[in-house]
């Protein structure tokens, strides 16, 4: 699993694996807009913005589910997983 950090005030929305390859979708809330970001190991695949958290959020959940349709599994991203230290980046 790849390992990686998130800017300050960005939030994880969720990580999927299929085979060797991780992709994760991260949130970053600014005052007029929110930035949805999805990115395959450290690459950027793919950019939205959105006017408000709630209409992201359910694009981001829509995304995940098409993703999960075509073979991806949850999983969690290694800062997270229980009994590891949360700064193992």
């Amino acid at each position: 699993m790849t390992a990686f950090t998130v800017d300050p005030g960005a939030r994880v929305l969720w990580c999927l694996r299929r085979r060797a390859s991780d992709v994760r979708c991260v949130a970053f809330v600014g005052p007029h807009v929110v930035e949805v970001q999805v990115l395959q190991e450290r690459d950027l695949v793919l950019k939205e913005l959105f006017p408000s958290e709630t209409a992201a959020v359910g694009w981001a959940d829509q995304y995940r589910d098409r993703l999960k349709q075509q073979g991806w599994h949850d999983t969690a991203p290694i800062s997270v997983r229980p009994g590891l230290p949360p700064d193992i980046n």
